[in-house]
C-alpha cells in the first residue's frame, strides 16, 4: 500500500529476481516476444501499474490471497470504456461488464492516478516524497496524503466523538455563546481574546482544518458527477430503494478528490493551497451486497461521511482576509492549466504592537474588527484547474463563522459548508 491502495508500480517491480534468477520484464518479454512493442508500452504508460482489488464478502484481497495455490485472472483497465477485458489462465479473453463485480482471484493492470512523473515542466514543482528514479525519470506522489510510506496518522480518517472536541474550541463556544454576549469564537481560539480581555497576539497551535466530508443532494446526479468519465468507479441505471444498482470501483482503486483553498493577502497576491484525499467506494456510499457465487450486484442506499484531520493553514487576520473560497475536484488527470482569480476581500485593521509585557508584541485589539473599519481591496489569487477532473462546486467560509453552532447536553453540533454537490467541514485543529 505504498499509495494507500494494494498495488505496485510497474517501474519499481520490473528488475526483481524471480525463481530462475529472472526479472519480472525479462519474465513479460519471454511471453510477450516483441522488445519493441514492451518498449514502447513502458514509455506510453510510465505510471502502469499492477492492482490486487478488494473483492465483496471476502472473495478476494491481498490479505486473503492464498499465492501457493491461487493464480489469479488479469484484467485491464481501459481509458475508453467502463467493461473489463479479462485474460484467463488459458489465455482466452473475457469482457466483464460494468455492472457486475468478479468474486474470484483477479488482478488489474492500469494507470496511477497518484504518481506522476516529474520530469516535465507542470510538475517539477511538486514538492512531495520521490518514489524512485527509474531510467532516469523521477516519479514523485501527486500529493503527500497518497503517500502511504511516511503519511502522518494526523492525515487518516478518524471518528468523531464529543470527546474529541477540543477543549479550546468548546470554551469558545461558551465564551460567545451568553446571553448579550457578541464575538467571534475564532477570536479566542487564534488570539485568546475575550469580552473581559480584548487583545492578544496570534497563537500557532491551531490551523484551519477539513474535519468532514460527504456527498449531497440527488443520488443519481451526485455519482454522475464524480463517476462521469471512463475509469471512475462507475454504477449503472437511475438508483431507487428497489434498484439493485452497482458501483464497479473494483478495478480502479479509490476516488481521489482536490481540495484547492484559495487565500486572499494583504500586499494584494494571495496563495493557493492543494489538498488532496482517497475515498473508498464504501466511504462515500452505504449499500448492500447481493448475488454471487461469481458476480455481485451493489444495492445502493445512500451518502455517507467521511472523518477527516486535515490542517489548511494558520489563519491570522493581520495577513489573510476574513474569508476564504475552498474548491474540490474529483481528480480524472494530472494536467493543469493556470488560471488567475480576482475577487474583493475584507481585511481587519485593529492590530498594532503592544510592549505592555515588557516586550514587543504585535496584537490584535478588539473584538471582531475592533474599533477600526475593515478594510476592502481586490486582490488577486493564481489557482490550477486541472481539465477533465469533475468539479463540485465552491464554498466560502468567513473568519467570523461560528465553529459550534448548538449543544446538546454533552452533545455538540459544528458547522458544515455545502455547495450543493457536497458538504464540508472547516474548523480549527490544534498541531501543536
Amino acid at each position: 500500500m505504498f499509495d494507500n491502495d494494494y498495488e505496485v508500480l510497474y517501474q519499481m517491480i520490473k528488475d526483481e529476481r524471480l525463481e530462475g534468477n529472472i526479472t519480472v520484464r525479462e519474465m513479460i518479454l519471454k511471453n510477450l516476444g516483441n522488445e519493441a512493442l514492451l518498449n514502447s508500452i513502458e514509455i506510453n504508460n510510465p505510471t502502469l501499474t499492477i492492482l490486487v482489488p478488494e473483492l465483496p464478502e471476502n472473495s478476494f484481497s491481498a490479505q486473503l490471497w492464498n499465492t501457493e495455490n491461487q493464480i489469479p485472472k488479469v484484467a485491464i483497465r481501459l481509458s475508453t470504456t467502463n467493461n473489463i477485458p479479462v485474460i484467463n489462465l488459458d489465455g482466452s479473453e473475457e469482457i466483464i461488464k460494468q455492472e457486475y463485480i468478479p468474486a474470484y482471484p483477479i488482478i488489474v493492470i492500469k494507470d496511477n492516478e497518484r504518481i506522476v512523473v516529474s520530469n516535465n515542466s507542470v510538475n517539477k514543482g511538486i514538492k512531495t516524497r520521490s518514489v524512485g528514479v527509474f531510467n532516469g525519470v523521477n516519479y514523485k506522489f501527486l500529493d503527500n496524503s497518497f503517500d502511504g510510506v511516511n503519511k502522518s496518522k494526523a492525515e487518516l480518517a478518524r471518528t468523531v466523538e464529543v470527546s474529541a472536541i477540543d477543549p479550546k474550541i468548546i470554551t469558545a463556544y461558551n465564551t460567545y455563546n451568553a446571553v448579550n454576549v457578541d464575538g467571534w469564537q475564532r477570536d479566542y481560539i487564534y488570539y485568546g481574546i475575550t469580552p473581559d480581555s480584548q487583545k492578544g497576539p496570534f497563537k500557532y497551535n491551531f490551523q484551519e482544518g477539513i474535519k468532514s466530508f460527504m456527498l449531497q443532494g440527488d443520488l443519481n446526479s451526485a455519482y454522475d458527477k464524480i463517476a462521469e468519465q471512463t475509469g471512475d468507479p462507475y454504477m449503472p441505471g437511475r438508483i431507487s430503494a428497489n434498484d439493485l444498482s452497482n458501483i464497479g470501483g473494483w478495478a480502479d482503486g479509490s476516488f481521489e478528490f482536490k481540495v484547492r483553498i484559495l487565500v486572499n493577502a494583504k500586499n494584494g497576491v494571495g496563495s493557493e493551497i492543494i489538498k488532496y484525499f482517497s475515498a473508498r467506494v464504501r466511504d462515500l456510499f452505504s449499500f448492500k451486497y447481493l448475488g454471487g457465487p461469481f458476480y455481485f450486484y451493489r444495492r445502493f442506499e445512500g451518502f455517507k461521511k467521511m472523518d477527516l484531520n486535515i490542517p489548511i493553514f494558520n489563519w491570522d487576520l493581520d495577513q489573510y482576509a476574513s474569508t476564504i473560497k475552498i474548491d474540490v475536484e474529483e481528480v480524472d488527470l494530472t494536467v493543469t492549466t493556470v488560471l488567475t482569480e480576482s475577487r474583493n476581500a475584507e481585511f481587519a485593521s485593529n492590530f498594532s504592537v503592544d510592549v505592555s509585557g515588557g516586550y514587543k508584541d504585535y496584537v490584535k485589539v478588539g473584538l471582531k474588527y475592533g474599533t477600526s473599519q475593515k478594510i476592502t481591496k481586490t486582490s488577486t489569487v493564481q489557482k490550477t484547474f486541472t481539465e477533465g477532473n469533475d468539479l463540485l462546486g465552491d464554498v466560502i467560509v468567513n473568519f467570523a463563522d461560528n465553529v459550534i453552532i448548538g449543544a446538546d447536553g454533552a452533545n455538540y453540533t459544528t458547522r458544515e459548508y455545502s455547495s450543493g454537490l457536497y458538504s464540508i467541514g472547516i474548523e480549527p485543529i490544534r498541531v501543536q
